[in-house]
Formats: structure tokens, C-alpha cells, sequence
């Protein structure tokens, strides 16, 4: 009669650094063989060659220009003309037109996306109820559609709609209310051609995904929609909520082209218009220009690192 081998606790699991088992399906650290093992060999497979034209063309147009403009917004220019590095241009920004310019940027977006927010989340919720899929493969074709489209032709046409001589300025008597389409108030309803969609289109696959059962669960244990919303709905929701209002503000807040054409260059600064603007001045202006493009790539990164985040979260409940 044989007797069953029995392994001590924590036979065949990885040991961590120090001795102890690492839990179940743990990750190796970041520096160890493990973590980078088959990294080699994956990278010189077909599929990785295949995609190299696509990170040469990234190389040279995305990362070679990052590298460039963090490069000449930390060199500072002696009085003697010596190059040191320094955060001299940065610095500049904290005063003057600059300062407002970021304030302006941070008041237009923040308006923009909340307001943006607030209705999209709603459509989408409705949309969601309706439960009709032409209905949802048009809303995807719209939202995907309105969400990219924007610049010169969208000012243009919201000049001839809402402008001094637009058809709804008069139609509607926005004279009287003090309304005016080149202002901050004027670029928050602009941009609510773009951010809406966007914020639809983010939001509607987490609505769709709230299940039939939970509500009868909620219901069979005697709760409410109240209760439903509070202690299911909103939860599994609130990830989607706040990752497509984070989006909308990075959209909002890196828009050029629009305001370009609404509002001109100095009337109403913003951090995109003063880009534009210091670099066609003279050569000794372009660092501030370079420290504020800087400042906004830092700002688009982590609007994108924290969206992603909150999408996850938010796929675990609805797959």
C-alpha cells in the first residue's frame, strides 16, 4: 500500500528574496531573470519585426521630439552664453500671461468636462435602457465620429450658429443673457461638440453592462432602485464616470485649434495659444514655449495613465 507523497507548504511556489513563499500566480520583481525571460526571443519573432516600421515612425515623430523639447526647457542660457540646466523656464511660468493662460486652461476644462460629464453619462444611461442594438451601433458610429472631430471647421461652424450673426444668436435673443461665442462661456459650449461623445462612448459599454440579475437580486432581498444604485449600480459604475471625465478634461485641455480660430491668440490665453505664439516669436522665447509643451505632456500622460487604470477597474464588472 502506497502512501500519497505530501509536499511540505510552499514546496514548488517561488520564494521570495528573504526565503518566504510568494503567493500564487505572483509576479517576479521588476529586475529579475524571471520577469525578463522569453524577452529576447519574442523580440526577434516575425510579429515583432513586423511591427518595427510602426516604432521607427514613433521614434522618430513622437519620442524624438519629446526628448528634444524636455531638453531645451531645461537649458537655461547664461548672461555670458554658457548652457547650464536648470528650471529658469519653468519658473517663467508661475507669472505674467503665462500663469493666466494655465488658469484659464484648468477654469475652461474643468467647466467643460463636468458639464460634459454630467450630460454624456446621462445619454448614455438612457441609451442604455433602451436596449435596441441598431440603436447602439449608431450611437458608436456618431459618438466615435464627433469624439475626433473638431479644429478650424468646427469653430467656423459654431461662428455662423452662435456668433454675433449667427442664426441661433438671434433666434434665441442670447443678446439679452450677455452670452457671447468668444469668450471662456462660449469655447466650455464649443467644446461640448467633442467632449459629449467622448464621454458617451466611454461610458455606455459600463451601462450596458449592468446586469439583469443584480437588480433582481437587489429586488428578492427587498432593496430599492434607490438601493440598487447606491450599493451596486454607481459603485461598478463610478470608475467609468470619473475615467471619462478625466478624458474629457485632457481633450479639453490640449484643444488648439478651435480656440485658435474662436478667439484668436491673445484673446483669451491659453497654454496651446501661447505654444503657438512663443514659437513665432524670436529663438530666446522658444524654451518658455518648450517648458509649457513639456507641462502638458506631463498633464497628457497621466491623464491617460489614470484612465486606463480606471477602465480596468471598471472591466472587471462588466465582461
Amino acid at each position: 500500500m502506497s502512501l500519497p507523497i505530501t509536499q511540505p507548504a510552499g514546496a514548488g511556489q517561488p520564494q521570495a528574496p528573504d526565503g518566504a513563499s510568494a503567493p500564487a500566480g505572483a509576479r517576479p520583481p521588476l529586475l529579475s531573470r524571471e520577469r525578463w525571460k522569453g524577452v529576447g526571443s519574442a523580440l526577434r519573432s516575425p510579429a515583432a519585426l513586423s511591427l518595427f516600421p510602426l516604432g521607427l515612425i514613433l521614434g522618430i515623430f513622437f519620442i524624438l521630439p519629446i526628448v528634444g523639447m524636455a531638453v531645451i526647457a531645461f537649458s537655461v542660457t547664461a548672461e555670458d552664453g554658457g548652457t547650464s540646466i536648470g528650471l529658469a523656464n519653468f519658473e517663467a511660468l508661475t507669472r505674467g500671461s503665462h500663469l493666466q493662460a494655465i488658469a484659464n486652461s484648468v477654469q475652461v476644462s474643468l467647466v467643460g468636462s463636468t458639464i460634459a460629464a454630467a450630460v454624456g453619462s446621462l445619454t448614455a444611461f438612457c441609451i442604455a435602457q433602451i436596449r435596441s442594438k441598431a440603436l447602439d451601433s449608431v450611437v458608436a458610429v456618431f459618438s466615435s465620429v464627433l469624439a475626433n472631430d473638431g479644429g478650424a471647421p468646427l469653430a467656423f461652424s459654431f461662428i455662423v450658429t452662435l456668433g454675433n450673426a449667427g442664426v441661433l444668436y438671434a433666434a434665441l435673443n442670447l443678446e439679452a443673457t450677455g452670452f457671447s461665442l468668444y469668450s471662456w462661456q462660449g469655447l466650455v459650449v464649443m467644446y461640448q461638440y467633442f467632449l459629449i461623445p467622448t464621454m458617451v462612448m466611454v461610458t455606455l459599454p459600463t451601462f450596458m453592462g449592468l446586469r439583469k440579475e443584480w437588480r433582481e437580486a437587489n429586488a428578492a432581498l427587498g432593496g430599492s432602485p434607490s438601493t440598487f444604485w447606491l450599493r451596486v449600480g454607481l459603485p461598478v459604475a463610478a470608475p467609468a464616470l470619473l475615467g471619462g471625465w478625466i478624458l474629457c478634461f485632457g481633450a479639453a485641455f490640449a484643444t488648439h485649434a478651435s480656440a485658435a480660430v474662436l478667439i484668436g491668440a491673445g484673446g483669451f490665453p491659453l497654454i496651446p495659444l501661447n505654444i503657438s505664439s512663443l514659437l513665432g516669436q524670436s529663438p530666446s522665447s522658444q524654451p518658455i514655449a518648450m517648458a509649457l509643451g513639456v507641462t502638458m505632456v506631463v498633464i497628457a500622460v497621466t491623464v491617460l495613465f489614470v484612465f486606463n487604470r480606471l477602465q480596468r477597474r471598471s472591466a472587471r464588472w462588466v465582461q
